[in-house]
C-alpha cells in the first residue's frame, strides 16, 4: 500500500515522516528527491536555459534565488514543475516497486495540486493552525511575504483535509502527534 503524505507549507509534514520512518515504515520525500535532482548536470541545464545564470552561485543551484524566481510567477513555477515532476514521480514509481508487499509513505507537498492522488492508495494529510505554521516557518529564516507567497501557491488546506483519508492534527507536541501517526498505522495495517 503506497500512501501519500502531504499538507500545507509548513504544517510539519517532514516531522510526520520520520515518526513513519521511525515506527519501521518505508518512507521517501518527494523535497529529498528534489535535492538530489537539482545536483544533476541534465537538470542543471535546463533549469539555466530556462532561469539563466540569476539562480546559480559557484556552478549550483541556488535554491533561494530558484525559489524567489518561481514564486514571482506561476509560468515559471510552471517551467520548473515541467522539469522536477516526471522526475520525481518516477522516483516514487521506483519507490512503489521495491516496497509492493508493505505499508510505504511518500511525502508529497504539491500532491492534490500536481492531480496526482490517484497513484495512491491513502492520503493523509497533515494540519496545523496558522500561528503555528508562521512561528514554524519563521524559525527556518522565511518572511512574512514568503510565506504568503508560497501559501498561495498551494491549495488551500481545507480543501486538502476535505480530500484525504486520514488527518494529523500536528499543532500540539509531538508526543500527541506521534499518537496519531500510531493510531493511523494500525488502521492502515487493518486495511492490508
Amino acid at each position: 500500500m503506497l500512501v501519500a503524505l502531504t499538507g500545507g507549507f509548513g504544517t510539519g509534514k517532514s516531522t510526520v515522516l520520520e515518526m513513519f520512518r521511525r515506527l519501521g515504515v518505508p518512507v521517501l520525500s518527494a523535497d529529498s528527491v528534489v535535492h538530489e535532482l537539482l545536483l544533476r548536470d541534465d537538470v542543471k541545464k535546463r533549469i539555466r536555459d530556462s532561469f539563466g545564470e540569476a539562480v546559480f552561485k559557484n556552478g549550483e543551484i541556488d535554491r533561494k534565488a530558484l525559489a524567489r524566481v518561481v514564486f514571482e510567477s506561476e509560468k515559471k513555477r510552471n517551467t520548473l514543475e515541467g522539469i522536477l515532476h516526471p522526475e520525481v514521480f518516477r522516483a516514487i514509481e521506483e519507490f512503489r516497486s521495491k516496497n509492493a508487499e508493505r505499508i510505504a509513505v511518500a511525502e508529497i507537498p504539491l500532491l492534490f495540486e500536481t492531480g496526482t492522488e490517484a497513484r495512491f492508495d491513502k492520503v493523509i494529510v497533515v494540519v496545523s493552525d496558522d500561528e503555528k505554521v508562521r512561528e514554524r516557518l519563521t524559525r527556518k529564516g522565511f518572511s512574512k511575504e514568503e510565506i504568503k507567497k508560497r501559501q498561495k501557491a498551494q491549495m488551500p488546506i481545507q480543501q486538502k483535509k476535505e480530500r484525504a483519508d486520514f488527518v494529523v492534527e500536528n499543532s500540539g507536541g509531538l508526543q500527541e502527534t506521534e499518537k496519531q501517526v500510531k493510531e493511523i498505522l494500525k488502521a492502515l495495517k487493518e486495511m492490508l
